[in-house]
C-alpha cells in the first residue's frame, strides 16, 4: 500500500467547531488514513492511499459537506462583493432608524436578530444536530423530544441574554464611558461577523476560545441522555461564534429585559430548522451553508458597525 501526505486549504470554517466536522468528513472517506485540521491556518493535513481515493474525490467530499478547497474563484469574489453591498445597505438602514440600542425593541432590530438566527441555524444543525438526534431517536415521539430539546435551548439563551443585558446597565454612568463601550463592543461584533464571513482569514487567530460546541462531559451525557429538555438547557449555554456576537449585542441594551428579548429573538430563529431536523431527520443541503452563513454574517457585521458608529456619535 502506497501513501501520500498532502495539505488542503479549507474555506468555510466559521469557528473552531467546524474543525471536528471537517476531520470527520475526511476520516470517514475510504482511503484516508489520517487527517488533522488546523482552524487558524485554514488547512487540513492528511495522509491517504491514492489507489483508493483521489484528491478530486476528497475535495468533492468537502464541498458536499459545505466547505470549499483551493484558491478563491470569481464566484467567491462576486459573492463577497454582493455581501459587502448588502452590509453597507443594511448598516445605512439601521442607522436611519435613529433608534438607540434599547429602542430596537420597537421595530426592525429584533427582526434582524431573528433573521440572523434563521440563517445561522444550518451551523447549529451541523454542530449540535448529532446531540439533538441522540435525544429524538430514542424517544417514542421524536417530534416531542425535538420540541423539548429546543425549548431548553431557547430558555437557556433567553436567561443568559438577561444576564448580559443586566450587566450592560453598569456602562451608563457617563456619556464618554457609554460611547467607549458601544464603540468597542461594536468593533468586536463586526470582527466576529467578519470571522463568520471568512473574508479575512487572519481573524481566526483572534478567537482562540471558540471551542467545539455541544460537547458535554461524559458524565453529563450519561446522566441526561434521555432528558431532552435538560440537555437543551445545557447545550444552550455552550458558546460559539454567532452566540458571542449576540451576547455582546445584548449588553448594549442596558437592561435584562432587552438582553432577554435579544437572545429570545435569535434563539427562535434557530428553532425551525433544528426542530425539523430533530423530528424528520431532514435539513437543507450542506452546499447551501456558505450562502446562508454569509447572509448571517452580513447581519452581524451590520449590527456591529451600527453599534460602533452610534458609539462614536454619542460624543458628537
Amino acid at each position: 500500500m502506497s501513501t501520500q501526505q498532502t495539505e488542503l486549504p479549507i474555506r468555510g470554517m466559521m469557528c473552531r467547531s467546524c474543525v471536528q466536522e471537517v476531520e470527520t468528513l475526511l476520516l470517514h472517506t475510504p482511503g484516508v488514513l489520517d487527517a488533522k485540521v488546523y482552524y487558524t491556518k485554514g488547512l487540513a493535513s492528511l495522509r491517504y492511499d491514492p489507489e483508493l481515493v483521489s484528491l478530486e474525490t476528497l475535495e468533492q467530499r468537502l464541498r458536499t459537506g459545505g466547505y470549499e478547497t483551493g484558491a478563491r474563484t470569481a464566484r467567491d469574489y462576486a459573492l463577497d462583493g454582493a455581501c459587502l453591498a448588502l452590509t453597507a445597505g443594511l448598516t445605512w438602514l439601521l442607522l436611519r432608524s435613529k433608534a438607540s440600542a434599547p429602542a430596537l425593541a420597537e421595530g426592525a432590530g429584533f427582526a434582524a436578530i431573528f433573521l440572523a438566527g434563521l440563517l445561522t441555524s444550518p451551523h447549529c444543525v451541523g454542530m449540535c444536530g448529532g446531540l439533538l438526534l441522540s435525544q429524538s431517536a430514542q424517544s417514542r415521539s421524536p417530534a416531542l423530544a425535538s420540541l423539548a430539546y429546543n425549548a431548553g435551548r431557547v430558555l437557556a439563551y433567553t436567561a443568559i441574554g438577561a444576564v448580559f443585558g443586566a450587566a450592560g446597565a453598569i456602562i451608563n454612568y457617563t456619556l464618554s464611558m457609554k460611547s467607549m463601550v458601544f464603540t468597542l463592543l461594536g468593533l468586536a461584533v463586526a470582527l466576529l461577523g467578519l470571522n463568520m464571513w471568512g473574508l479575512l482569514p487572519g481573524l481566526r487567530a483572534l478567537f482562540p476560545g471558540q471551542n467545539s460546541a455541544c460537547r458535554l462531559p461524559a458524565g453529563a451525557r450519561r446522566r441526561f441522555a434521555d432528558r431532552p429538555l435538560v440537555t437543551g438547557l445545557l447545550t444552550g449555554l455552550m458558546p460559539c461564534g454567532p452566540l458571542y456576537a449576540m451576547w455582546l449585542h445584548a449588553i448594549t441594551g442596558g437592561s435584562a429585559a432587552y438582553g432577554a428579548m435579544c437572545m429570545l429573538a435569535f434563539s427562535l430563529g434557530t428553532v425551525p430548522l433544528m426542530l425539523l431536523f430533530g423530528s424528520l431527520d431532514s435539513f437543507l443541503p450542506k452546499k447551501w451553508n456558505k450562502y446562508l452563513l454569509k447572509g448571517s454574517a452580513v447581519i452581524v457585521v451590520a449590527m456591529g458597525l451600527k453599534m460602533l458608529i452610534r458609539g462614536l456619535l454619542l460624543l458628537r
